[in-house]
């Protein structure tokens, strides 16, 4: 039978996988080179770095990343070897969507500031802020997109960076890591918001120059930030945390469904190239542990919405938990921060979710917007 090395933190991946080869999983950070001599399929996220170092030796015929993203992986190289790649790009999209609301919802809270009537910026309009974007209209909010990829390929109705900047009061990233999106945020870019900006981040920690920001943050230009990515990750810049209004730990994406979607993709694509029947029924594990109905009081209306946000994904406790890497030894920051995303509690997307009663003026955001279906 083949032999697949595989990130034991990819759900489901032994049931998964077990019918098309003898799995062995491993902490990430126990994937060495020495253990791909063993492997003819590597089944990885996005904490292991897939390089020549890795694999030049190994027997390795098939690498997969159950990750939307894949800066993390030399595909330059693979290609050299003939070594077929596959990700999981969208498997999450909808996860990071749900974080954006939610933490939106949370720095209205925190803010007073009525969301109906901002501009949101969108800069990275492909699987994610296209999602985004048509979600956020459904909360009264004007949005700007901005991806300058997109637009040179013909689609229309994108502004400039500089527009999206000036003209947005919130500014959302969803942009991948490369060497044009380096520092894409700076002091520049910064001056050029408006007074009282709020601005969040879930795509690459160095899209922003943290250290711009904190300039920014100290001279009381930006209002409110939300930060799930950092510079330097896993040893986010103590002081940039100690100012966010939100931070968690990389974990936008990190809903069961988004996360158990990676893992399917991926089993597709195995089983597809390998010429393996498919065996594994994701589609129960997809319907399983489905959450209660919820119920809330219909007042006050004001804050209805966001109370039901903290319902469906309760951020505030994510920001906690990772407030608690500012009281752990300098030594010990790195692996705090590896344990909260490996231990990460449970959280359904939204459209797992179902609610009794919705007040009328929030029925179209808590249908279009948030999808939670409605008994």
């Amino acid at each position: 039978m083949l032999s697949i090395v595989a990130d034991e933190n990819i759900p489901h991946v032994e049931e998964a996988f077990s019918s098309v080869g003898n799995v062995h999983l491993l902490d990430a950070e126990s994937i060495t080179p020495e253990i791909c001599l063993r492997a003819d399929i590597l089944l990885v996220r996005s904490v292991t770095r897939v390089h020549e170092n890795l694999l030049k030796q190994s027997p390795v015929a098939f690498v997969g990343s159950a990750t939307a993203g894949f800066d993390h992986v030399d595909r330059s190289y693979l290609r050299e070897r003939g070594i077929p790649f596959v990700h999981a790009p969208g498997s999450n999209a909808d996860s990071v969507v749900e974080y954006v609301l939610t933490a939106l919802l949370r720095l209205h809270t925190l803010r007073m500031r009525t969301l109906e009537g901002l501009t949101l910026g969108i800069v990275g309009y492909g699987n994610i802020g296209g999602r985004l974007g048509a979600r956020a209209a459904s909360f009264g909010l004007r949005v700007l997109k901005n991806d300058p990829p997109l637009e040179k390929a013909g689609h229309s109705g994108f502004v400039d960076l500089e527009t999206a900047l000036t003209g947005s009061d919130i500014l959302t990233l969803h942009i991948p890591k490369s060497p044009e999106t380096y520092h894409l945020i700076g002091d520049a870019e910064l001056r050029s918001m408006k007074p009282g900006a709020w601005i969040l981040n879930t795509s690459r920690g160095d899209v922003i120059d943290n250290q711009a920001l904190k300039r920014a943050l100290k001279k009381g230009k930006i209002d409110a930030v939300a930060l799930d990515v950092w510079e330097n990750e896993p040893v986010p810049d103590l002081e940039l945390l100690q100012k966010v209004t939100l931070a968690t730990p990389h974990i936008a994406g990190h809903s069961v469904d988004g996360k158990l979607q990676g893992t399917i993709m991926l089993y597709k694509a195995v089983t597809q190239h390998f010429q393996v029947p498919g065996t594994w029924n994701y589609e129960q594990l997809l319907q399983d542990k489905l959450p209660s109905p919820l119920s809330l009081d219909p007042e006050p209306e004001s804050s209805w919405l966001a109370a039901l946000a903290q319902q469906l994904y309760d951020i505030a406790a994510d920001d906690a938990r990772m407030r608690k890497i500012l009281h752990v030894p300098q030594n010990h920051i790195a692996d705090t921060f590896r344990q909260l995303r490996r231990n990460y509690p449970p959280r359904r997307a939204f459209d797992r979710h179902t609610i009794t009663e919705i007040p009328p003026p929030h029925v179209q955001a808590v249908c279009d917007g948030l999808r939670v279906g409605y008994l």
